[in-house]
């Protein structure tokens, strides 16, 4: 398969970024009375409750038992977290104003765009489970929808986990791509990250596997995933094929984990691992600088959606 990609082809063109440039530019002018607001908030209304609270914890400590000291840390933590989150918080709201302005400007190129922030994506619900990347717990922040040259997508930044208190273990954290191939794999078929021994215990502990496993004949690959589907014959010559070197292809492109995987019918479940925040915004203290906090962020964001494109052509 052609691996190969033009980023430059998907660039925003130059109108769009001078539209970015010019709510960048209104953002610098309006950030330094927005910063001025929250550390003024922060120093007197968060200041001013510490030492309340101090003189609180200090009072209950002198006088009353020592079992209600638990008890009152526990509410004056609570409370202290609601002021702080009010005294940041239009400072949080006016970056995030920035991303809801931004984005869809960047993404100008793409058909129905739309931009969302901490909602859950609809397709989660379907996505492959146990097999895929175990979960009983999903948090959302940045997601993009849209349709890019046929290609119906949704791009969402998620954090999975399973488990619970100490036990509780980030399974996937970075960018979920979900969008529809033509024509449709006829069953399942996942390539996800291969097992530990660990894992493979738990996993043989509670019943196993229902999909069989097949391999890809390159080595590279086989060591990093484990290819397993409920249509054998159907996705051997798939992972044997583009699959297999289309994974090779991105091992080089994404390099901070495994990426993931997944065909269901016409469902495609493209998960890249990422250890930053794609859509991350400098302090409010700090000024925004186009090219060196909002480019790196186009490229990113186009890199993506080329590699959805890559994999779109995987059959």
């Amino acid at each position: 398969m052609d691996a190969a990609v033009d980023e430059a082809a998907l660039m925003p063109r130059d109108a769009v970024l001078e539209d970015v440039r010019a709510a960048v530019a209104a953002y610098n002018e309006a950030r330094p009375t927005v910063a001025w607001n929250m550390h003024m908030r922060v120093m007197l209304l968060f200041g001013a409750y510490l030492l309340f609270a101090a003189f609180v914890t200090y009072q209950v400590m002198t006088t009353l038992e020592m079992n209600v000291l638990g008890i009152l840390l526990v509410v004056l933590v609570l409370v202290g977290g609601f002021i702080w989150r009010f005294s940041v918080g239009p400072a949080k709201l006016f970056q995030q104003t920035l991303r809801d302005r931004m984005l869809p400007l960047v993404f100008g190129f793409v058909d129905d765009v739309r931009y969302a922030n901490g909602v859950e994506p609809h397709f989660m619900k379907a996505m492959p489970g146990k097999d895929f990347v175990p979960r009983d717990r999903s948090e959302h922040g940045d997601a993009i929808s849209g349709v890019h040259e046929g290609l119906t997508f949704v791009l969402s930044e998620t954090e999975l986990s399973a488990g619970s208190g100490k036990s509780r273990q980030t399974t996937f954290k970075g960018i979920i791509f979900h969008f529809t191939r033509e024509p449709a794999f006829p069953g399942l078929l996942l390539a996800a990250r291969k097992p530990n021994a660990m894992q493979r215990f738990v996993r043989d502990l509670f019943g196993g596997s229902r999909l069989a496993l097949v391999t890809s004949g390159n080595p590279e690959v086989d060591a990093s995933h484990e290819f397993r589907t409920d249509r054998p014959e159907a996705a051997t010559a798939l992972v044997q094929g583009t699959l297999a070197k289309a994974l090779d292809y991105l091992a080089t492109e994404w390099r901070d984990d495994v990426v993931r995987i997944a065909l269901n019918g016409p469902d495609c479940y493209l998960l890249v691992p990422t250890k930053k925040n794609f859509f991350e915004l400098p302090p409010v203290d700090t000024a925004i600088d186009f090219d060196r906090d909002i480019r790196p962020m186009i490229r990113d964001l186009v890199t993506l959606l080329a590699t959805a494109q890559l994999v779109n052509r995987i059959g």
